[in-house]
């Protein structure tokens, strides 16, 4: 991946945040105590002012609100779940990678867990989300019901790399690749992109993940989609699938998005270049590890061969 020099929250309300007060912000060089501009931003907003506009002190972080679970759907080691959330809220992470971080009303804060918003109801106030019970911090969920209380922090949008040019896409044809529990979190990819009158081809690969719950999602949503072997018994890229994305490239394909590993995600690009492509766009889920979501414990940072610190709780990188 090669560093974009973008932020999620760049230009937000939380805009200065406490990396730029420490020296450590993603796009502006003058706060990290650079003498000159090098920032890569393009909204018009300087930060170094902002900052100062702000008496040299970051703006109020994320909220933590308590949020009545109005909605519940629990199968197979899953729960799917709706929560009643402010409007405020609820607009701020209907974006693709939206997501908040979730505990029951009695966990400390280190229970907190990274989930990504798949369904919205505009001016309804309610966000729906699926959990998995995968060890001590999503077990808690498991005797969730109805009328119980959540403390929701957020909103946060750096689930998904690439944003800029899924959210570009206006009437185009994307393509969706998805592995095992990819599909959850490209959930929301999916809906954004048919919202915006773009024609979508969704493909699934089981992988090692339970069938039954893909289809349980895939029928929640009511997603149409054909299955795809992503990968071969070598590891490499399949032959069916890149039949798949040679014949999209070539028939004038705008964008694909891929919801799998690292690895998956790095052989699709691989190929698109070995092709040739020039002008079908990438992005992907963000599968970085997640612990505080503000650039500050340091669980999901990268350290680059420069020593340059990533943030990939926060900044968006282009996918190569």
């Amino acid at each position: 991946m090669i560093i974009n020099g973008l932020c999620a929250d760049y230009g937000s309300r939380f805009c200065p945040c406490i990396l730029a007060v420490t020296g450590g912000c993603v796009v502006c060089s003058q706060v990290n105590g650079k003498a000159f501009c090098d920032c890569k931003a393009s909204g018009g907003i300087c930060i170094k002012q902002e900052l100062l506009r702000n008496g040299g002190k970051a703006k109020p972080g994320r909220l933590t609100y308590e949020c009545e679970v109005i909605s519940v759907i629990h199968y197979d080691g899953l729960v799917f779940l709706r929560v009643k959330v402010p409007i405020s809220l609820e607009r701020e992470v209907k974006r693709p990678g939206g997501f908040v971080f979730v505990r029951r009303k009695d966990a400390a804060s280190w229970y907190d867990v990274p989930i990504s918003v798949q369904f919205e109801e505009m001016m309804v106030g309610s966000i729906g989300m699926t959990l998995l019970f995968r060890g001590v911090k999503t077990n808690q969920f498991k005797d969730l019901a109805e009328g119980d209380t959540l403390l929701l922090r957020g909103p946060f949008n750096n689930g998904l790399l690439g944003l800029q040019h899924l959210e570009a896409q206006q009437s185009n044809r994307c393509l969706i690749l998805t592995k095992g529990i990819g599909l959850l979190p490209s959930v929301s990819a999916v809906r954004y992109l048919q919202s915006r009158h773009n024609e979508t081809e969704l493909y699934v690969d089981e992988g090692n993940f339970s069938p039954s719950i893909l289809k349980f999602q895939l029928d929640l949503f009511e997603l149409p989609f054909k299955p795809l072997i992503l990968l071969d018994d070598d590891g490499e890229l399949s032959t069916p699938a890149k039949h798949v994305i040679r014949r999209f490239v070539a028939d004038g394909g705008s964008l694909i998005h891929v919801g799998a590993s690292e690895y998956v995600i790095h052989q699709v690009a691989a190929y698109l270049h070995y092709i040739g492509n020039r002008h079908v766009k990438l992005s992907a889920c963000n599968n970085a590890r997640m612990c505080c979501g503000e650039g500050v414990c340091g669980a999901c940072t990268e350290t680059t061969a420069d020593k340059r610190v990533i943030h990939h709780c926060k900044e968006q990188v282009k996918i190569k």
